[in-house]
């Protein structure tokens, strides 16, 4: 691990999201606690409000991703990872938001290729590596929030 990375709920998750800045975290705040998405949303706003929603969506294996947001997102399957320069190791899932994360990664732009006619992401088909625009409904909206969803086998949310 990279020692300006900062890992944000359970390292062992099998969905990593990359992202370039962090959110505010509160004071004696625990990703595992029954409150913890609520308290990073009133600390940050609605910026990460739309974040984590996302991250929800891509996430939740049936299509009430409300319920996942607020209860299950970052305790088991998911984690936020700010500022790294290496994949988590035991991820199976890695979604790297905006070209500032992929820099930071130093992905190699020429190896990966465009998702079955899809320009709203790329994908690396052999390492399950998904790189996403930032995860701002404007540039990452529902309909291409769905087509990444069908590609990972996941029913669709509209």
């Amino acid at each position: 691990m990279s020692q300006n990375m900062l890992v944000i709920g359970n390292q062992d998750a099998s969905h990593c999201f990359y992202l370039p800045t962090p959110p505010q975290i509160p004071s004696n705040w625990q990703y595992d606690s029954f409150d913890a998405i609520a308290s990073l949303i009133a600390a940050n706003g609605n910026h990460w409000r739309k974040i984590l929603t996302i991250m929800a969506k891509l996430s939740v294996l049936d299509t009430n991703w409300r319920n996942y947001r607020d209860t299950q997102l970052l305790k088991q399957n998911e984690c936020l990872v700010i500022g790294a320069t290496n994949l988590m190791t035991n991820a199976i899932h890695h979604f790297v938001c905006g070209h500032q994360s992929a820099h930071k990664l130093e992905l190699n732009m020429l190896n990966m290729t465009e998702l079955k006619g899809s320009e709203e992401f790329i994908s690396s088909l052999h390492s399950n590596l998904y790189l996403c625009p930032y995860f701002d409904y404007r540039q990452f909206p529902n309909q291409h929030i769905d087509n990444l969803r069908r590609y990972l086998d996941l029913p669709a949310l509209l």
